[in-house]
């Protein structure tokens, strides 16, 4: 049997100090491939940037709903370009999350729909 994980953050920050050997141990577990997800503009291009590096590591690229409220053109034109990348497989994250309210819910909508 094949394990995919497909919905990992390896640019946390948490894994600056051993992100390859993660990503080593995970291979080596049966765990491959491995997609890592972006939840904002940062962390998109920093998944399609590891995504570049490793044969077997995809990215998703996206805003999650928690941060709606910073979403502009120019983030949701630079997510459109990241998206073209052949290294990434979908879009996300990215949705509706009213259970904290973090971002409003008309902005959440907003962006959910572009």
């Amino acid at each position: 049997m094949q394990w995919i994980d497909t919905h990992a953050h390896l640019d946390s920050e948490k894994f600056d100090a051993d992100r390859e050997a993660v990503i080593r141990r995970a291979r080596e577990a049966g765990v491959w491939p491995v997609v890592t997800v972006g939840a904002d503009l940062a962390s998109s291009r920093a998944a399609v940037a590891l995504a570049e590096r490793q044969a077997g590591l995809y990215a998703t690229v996206g805003v999650h709903p928690h941060e709606a409220k910073s979403v502009d053109g120019a983030v949701l034109d630079e997510l459109r370009e990241l998206a073209q990348h052949p290294r990434v497989v979908a879009v996300g994250e990215i949705g509706l999350d009213y259970y904290y309210e973090f971002s409003p819910r008309e902005k959440q909508r907003e962006v959910f729909e572009v």
